[in-house]
């Protein structure tokens, strides 16, 4: 089949615990939805054809690593055209033991690149660190909202930034989204979807945050859930990101074309505000953590990388604010095609999302 999504979108609302990505997606009304799903449909159009069974398989998986991790190869495959490139997708190497996700030529230049996703858990091999303090602080806000006997008429999304080095208190963490709940109603969380001014409280201790986000729940009327606390990766990001880095490149080592090989790897941390100040991604690749410098001597076992492309959040809808980087080994030599990414760009300008967004809105 030639389509990623099979409805016409007729309803508005969040996901549900039962629905899949896919189907929210697809399902999905606002205005907002419609170019991610011409998009992804675009590209997927363009992928070989004994490609797209695997892609659709996984955009269409119930697991949404399976979900993220397909998207973000379609992401870079878009890239990659984008920026004129001949692309072979999973080409398989005269070994026969190994396909890397692309081979991308330009003019008399080649390289491979791997797509690969951190953040999400074991399956993708480095998980964002957790916060016991912050488990804590979230537990008892769920905790107060019974206490008090709060009727939660909306979803309260919470993410969290920083890094919480003590216990608070049930009513002091509690009282602030108590109080964004009852001076609120269903209608006005409605209506704040409308204008895109969410209904929102931030609560600070130290350089830690906790911000909540009204959302209306999938169903008009039935009762809402606290979720989160999504974690931003500043600070706490490198330990996943050299994991994730360390994985492909010692499969390369293993499987791939040897020193003749141009590997690149494009890393995206998932559901993060990645933030280029904080030098978590320069510590995960450097030999020595506490230079973050970008022409740091590299750590031995990504001495076979060439480049790593940094990307922020992938999730959908993201594009247009999500940031990307690529990094050079110092030690090796980078492909002129790609040194305008040595600058950071903006993902939607390198994939295509931002002239489509504009001529849909």
């Amino acid at each position: 089949m030639n389509t990623v999504f099979n409805i016409n979108p007729a309803r508005r609302g969040r996901t549900t615990g039962r629905e899949r990505l896919h189907e929210f997606i697809e399902c999905e009304g606002r205005p907002e939805a419609a170019p991610i799903r011409d998009w992804i449909e675009d590209w997927y159009r363009q992928l070989p054809r004994e490609k797209q069974s695997d892609i659709r398989a996984r955009l269409r998986s119930g697991r949404p690593d399976r979900f993220t991790e397909a998207y973000f190869e379609l992401q870079m495959f878009a890239l990659l055209k984008t920026s004129r490139h001949q692309v072979s997708v999973e080409p398989m190497l005269s070994s026969g033991r190994y396909m890397p996700d692309f081979l991308a030529k330009h003019g008399s230049e080649a390289f491979y690149l791997e797509a690969t996703v951190c953040g999400q858990g074991d399956q993708n091999a480095g998980k964002l660190r957790g916060n016991v303090n912050e488990n804590d602080a979230v537990e008892k806000i769920r905790s107060a909202m019974q206490e008090e006997e709060v009727h939660l008429h909306s979803n309260l999304w919470l993410r969290a930034q920083g890094n919480l080095d003590r216990t608070i208190s049930k009513r002091k963490i509690g009282k602030p989204f108590i109080d964004l709940i009852r001076r609120s109603s269903a209608e006005e969380v409605e209506q704040s979807l409308e204008s895109r001014l969410p209904l929102q409280e931030v609560f600070k201790c130290g350089t830690w945050s906790l911000r909540g986000v009204l959302r209306p729940p999938p169903v008009k009327g039935t009762v809402g859930h606290i979720w989160g606390p999504a974690r931003s990766a500043v600070g706490d990001a490198s330990d996943a990101i050299g994991t994730s880095l360390v994985k492909k490149a010692k499969e390369w080592r293993r499987k791939g074309p040897g020193s003749d090989g141009i590997l690149v790897i494009a890393l995206s941390v998932c559901h993060s505000q990645y933030s280029w100040n904080d030098g978590d991604e320069i510590r995960a690749i450097a030999g020595d953590p506490s230079n973050e410098a970008p022409t740091a001597p590299w750590r031995d076992e990504l001495r076979d990388v060439t480049g790593v492309l940094f990307v922020g959040n992938v999730s959908l809808g993201r594009e247009l604010g999500t940031k990307a980087r690529l990094v050079q080994n110092p030690d090796r030599s980078l492909p002129e095609s790609l040194t305008f990414l040595t600058m950071e760009r903006k993902l939607a300008e390198l994939t295509g999302f931002s002239g489509r967004m504009m001529r849909d809105q």
